[in-house]
């Protein structure tokens, strides 16, 4: 069965759990980020593998440009689809939700999501007082067994879903999120520089939260910043980045500035986090719009 594993990452954990399952699968990496060039994405393999991390899930769940990718899928009909939500927090709380929105999607257009998977990973939204808590190293031991496991069950076309408890304690929580989705508006409001009487949604406060990313005196002009946004969002003026109002919110532009001038609102001064074992030319490639059909080392 031909698999292709297509994904979407800003500090490198979800690009490496989809380079590890391609490596174990012996399937195809393609970036989602360069898909958004494609009017349509008619799909080739009998397997198709999702893997991105969870942003805001009690509100949203899935990165925009993720929805935007499964808005545009043909053919889904007959797919093994499959779904590796990366998070740091904790899968009932965090990817639960964002597979669920995943599924909706993908229903949607056709098709079905027949196997959810989630992987813990550092935290890269260094604002939050229990990072400090977190043991990357064993994170990163455990990771490497869950990718096992979820290369074994894709090679022999399992569907697995969260157990019917889980689920549960979803719908369980649906009245706390609804009642936490007010605050984070007004947070993405500030953060977006909107008034607190506008009327923009999720969706539409995100890409404009890019206003509230500053950049200091060490900017070396290099412009690695403009070219590892995986939306293409900075441009260069008088050797400067300058935001361009479609975030994504994933931070790569902090994580991979090599003077460490960008400060993301989202991230504590003078911290950062990207995965260790990927490199700058991996996430390059991947927001390279002119190479859709792979992502290599």
């Amino acid at each position: 069965m031909s698999n292709d594993i297509y994904c979407f990452s800003g500090t490198g954990n979800s690009l490496y759990i989809a380079r590890e399952l391609a490596l174990k699968t012996n399937g195809r990496l393609l970036s989602i980020s360069a898909s958004e060039r494609e009017e349509k994405i008619h799909l080739r393999s009998d397997s198709i593998g999702i893997v991105f991390p969870c942003y805001l899930a009690q509100l949203y769940g899935i990165p925009l440009v993720v929805e935007r990718f499964v808005k545009k899928l043909e053919n889904l009909e007959s797919k093994y689809i499959f779904a590796v939500c990366t998070c740091g927090g904790y899968t009932l709380v965090d990817s639960l939700p964002a597979l669920k929105r995943l599924a909706t999607l993908i229903k949607m257009m056709g098709g079905n999501l027949s196997a959810e998977f989630s992987v813990r990973m550092p935290m890269n939204n260094l604002n939050y007082f229990f990072f400090q808590t977190q043991d990357h190293n064993k994170m990163f031991r455990d990771s490497e067994t869950k990718i096992d496991e979820i290369s074994e069950l894709v090679l022999a076309g399992k569907r697995n879903k969260h157990y019917y408890s889980e689920a549960l304690f979803n719908t369980f929580m649906t009245p706390m999120y609804l009642l936490l989705r007010n605050f984070y508006i007004i947070d993405l409001k500030q953060k977006a520089k909107e008034n607190k009487t506008s009327s923009k949604k999720f969706n539409e406060l995100i890409p404009l939260t890019d206003n509230s990313i500053s950049v200091d005196e060490k900017c070396s002009g290099c412009s690695t910043c403009a070219r590892v946004c995986p939306v293409q969002n900075i441009i260069m003026v008088n050797n400067r980045p300058v935001w361009q109002n479609h975030c994504e919110m994933c931070m790569a532009c902090s994580a991979w500035c090599p003077t460490g001038a960008i400060h993301h609102w989202n991230i504590e001064k003078e911290k950062k986090y990207r995965h260790p074992q990927v490199s700058l030319k991996e996430m390059l490639n991947q927001s390279d719009f002119s190479q859709p059909d792979k992502i290599s080392k």
